[in-house]
This record gives structure tokens, sequence and C-alpha cells, in this order.
């Protein structure tokens, strides 16, 4: 399939008539139709070439979603060395690293992975893989698929399914962050100037709060008797964040009164994704039970990047000394507070970036299950006395190529 864009809806849509593989002519890496086809395990390519639009039906393409390569009508040559390239991977993986149930440095120290989840079908690699619990669950696909707003008890459902697919383990479900790249199609008021900066995420909730008391009562009453957190998207204040709360306390109170069971221990907690919140993170850590920091919209918004964007791709730098300074201010206000704080972006299952991570106190990492083999081989090959020196060394420079070298 080869088009300009494509709702959610048309991704799950595709998946069920067995699409071989998507190539869209607009959007960035990071979008959500990325991380939903990563899901659903379609090869997805995203290139600036509009032209790809007029390529005739029945034309032959291979897709290289690995290296963002595509080639029409390829050479037999170049179809024999791909397929020799797939053989190769399926004899690896006939031995490959098999995960344990817990991680740990090479020198003992405990790290917990868990998993990102975005539908209910990724539960079941994440636990054979031994995820320790649900780090993030992205509330709002089940939203982006349907032609309305769900009810709480259709909410319900589907929370219970997913804290009862993780048990003895930590549940996460992050309340609905629509808005930017992902749109309601059913909601009158999308149609923004910037989306991105617009009425996205908490704002959303707060300003539709009917909407947000729905999702709320139905996670309180999926958690009961589970291990089930809450946790806030883009709080931009302490004010924002004690609002939000306030309505979680109100659900709450209305389900005692109601005589409806539900997690009176709920923890509530939020993402840092916003630059705002850098200065205020201590005065935050006293508010919130935990952190999860977003790197995803955290670059973005620190660097002033459309992630979805692929004329400024190349401004999207993770490594930027200021993204990695802020977020280690994040980390050391978690500490001095004794709150958990994890990674959840792309940045979590990115190698290059696990020792940064480690140097600076992060012990909590949340990925996609298909990451984490590799994410637990590479932990268990990285010192905490070599992660804290090349942490150390990151943080004394000031120039992006400086600490790109240091990354290679």
């Amino acid at each position: 399939m080869i088009a300009r864009e494509l709702f959610p809806s048309d991704i799950l849509k595709l998946s069920s008539e067995k699409v071989g593989g998507i190539i869209l002519v607009t959007g960035g890496v990071t979008s959500h139709l990325s991380i939903l086809a990563r899901s659903l395990r379609i090869p997805l390519v995203i290139v600036d070439l509009p032209q790809l639009l007029m390529v005739p039906e029945d034309t032959w393409i291979l897709l290289d979603a690995e290296l963002g390569n595509i080639y029409i009508n390829p050479s037999e040559e170049v179809i024999q060395s791909f397929q020799a390239r797939n053989d190769d991977r399926a004899r690896i993986g006939e031995q490959k690293y098999s995960m344990t149930a817990t991680t740990a440095t090479s020198d003992g120290i405990r790290v917990k992975l868990m998993a990102n989840i975005n539908l209910l079908t990724d539960l079941k690699l994440a636990c054979e893989l031994h995820a320790e619990g649900v780090g993030l669950y992205r509330t709002e696909f089940p939203f982006l698929i349907r032609s309305n707003f769900p009810t709480e008890e259709e909410q319900f459902v589907i929370y219970r399914k997913l804290v009862k697919g993780m048990p003895g383990n930590v549940t996460t479900l992050r309340t609905l962050d629509i808005g930017g790249d992902k749109i309601l199609p059913y909601y009158p008021d999308t149609k923004e100037k910037n989306p991105f900066l617009g009425m996205r995420s908490i704002r959303f909730s707060l300003h539709n709060k009917e909407v947000f008391r729905q999702q709320i009562r139905a996670i309180l009453r999926a958690g009961t008797g589970a291990d089930a957190r809450i946790m806030f998207p883009m709080i931009s204040s302490v004010d924002e964040f004690q609002e939000a709360r306030e309505t979680v306390l109100e659900c709450m109170e209305a389900l005692r009164k109601e005589n409806i069971s539900y997690n009176e221990k709920l923890k509530i907690g939020m993402m840092v994704e916003i630059p705002s919140v850098v200065d205020i993170i201590d005065e935050l850590a006293q508010e919130a039970d935990f952190f999860c920091i977003g790197t995803n919209d955290f670059i973005q918004y620190m660097l002033a990047v459309d992630r979805t964007n692929e004329k400024v791709a190349g401004f999207y730098l993770p490594y930027h000394p200021s993204v990695l300074r802020a977020i280690k201010k994040v980390v050391d206000a978690a500490c001095r507070h004794g709150i958990e704080v994890s990674i959840c972006g792309d940045m979590a299952h990115e190698e290059k970036y696990l020792s940064y991570f480690l140097g600076i106190g992060v012990r909590v990492l949340s990925l996609d299950p298909a990451y984490l083999p590799k994410i637990q081989k590479a932990i268990s090959e990285i010192s905490l006395d070599q992660a804290i020196r090349t942490a150390e060394t990151i943080l004394s420079l000031g120039k992006v190529s400086d600490i790109a070298r240091i990354l290679d």
C-alpha cells in the first residue's frame, strides 16, 4: 500500500487484509502510525517522495523497512540477496538469545525491563519474554479505531483484560493522549493550525471532563485487586497535575458511594514530556507517585522539531546535550524524593544510550516487547562503573558532535 496519509483505523483494516507492507509519502519515523505498524508487524517506510503515488498497479516492489529502502521492479540479483539475508536470519533466530526472568548489569545491578503495550495482542509476547510489568499502555488506540467515544463499560472490558494479562506485575495505564498526529475522526474540534501545540493529551481530557471521568472510572474498576497505576501525559505544571489527580479522587468517591469495587491504592504518576516541568521537577516529585520520561515528545519540544516532519528529521537529536542534561535533572529529582523514574520512549530500545541511562541512575526501562531480548543482553554486558564514567564524560560535553562520537 502506498499512501499520502493513513489513520490508525486504516492500519488495522490493512492488517486484517494481510497487507505486505506500507509506504507513506509524508510523516516521521516516530509517528504513532509507525508505533502501531510495529505492533502489528507490518513493514513501514516513510519517505518524502510523492511521485511514488504514481507507481502503476501490479508493479513489483521490494520494501526494506529495516534500512528504509524501496526497490521498484527489483532485479533478480537484489531479490536473491534479500532472500539470502532472510535465510541467514532464520537460522540465527533458531539460536536466538533467550531472556531470563530478571535483568542485571555485568556487576549485578538490577534493572527492571517493562513493556510498552499498544494492542492487547502485544501482551502475549511481553509475558513470554518475562517483561516485569507494563510500563506504558497507550489507551488512545481503542479511541482511534472507533467511530465514536467508547463508553465506560467498553473501556473497562479492555483495561481489565490488560490487567489480568500481566498477573502479579504492575500495569501502567496512560490516560487518553490524542492530538498531534493522533486525530479522532469523530471529534468535531480536531482541526488546528499547530496540533502538536494545541488541545492534546491532558489538555483535551481536562477540557472534556465527562470523557475523562468515564476513562478514569473504567481504569479504577479494572484495577481492582491488581497492581495498577494511572499516568497523565503532557503535564506542564503542578496545577495541571493536581487538577487531573483531583478528578481521580472525585471518581473514587463516586464509585465508593455507588458501592462499586475499585482500586483504592492506585498510584498516580505523570509523563515527563514538556521542558516547562524541568525547573519545577522537585515540586512535581512531591506530588506524583512516579515519573515516566517520554523521550519522543520530550526531544521534540526541547528542540522545537516536529517529529512527524521528515524535512527536519536531521534536527531531531536524542543526544543533544540539553536533552541529556534535562533527563538527568528529572532522574536526580526522582531519586531525591524516592519515587520511580522510567524511560519509555524510543531511546529506551537504542543500545547506545543504555550506559548513559544506567550511569545517571535510571533503573527502569519500558519498551516494545520485540526489543526486550536485545536490551537485556546489552545491559548484561555493561558494568555500572563503566556506565558512570560514560555518563560523566557525556555530561561534560557541550557539542552535539562530540557526544555523537562518544556514543558511536
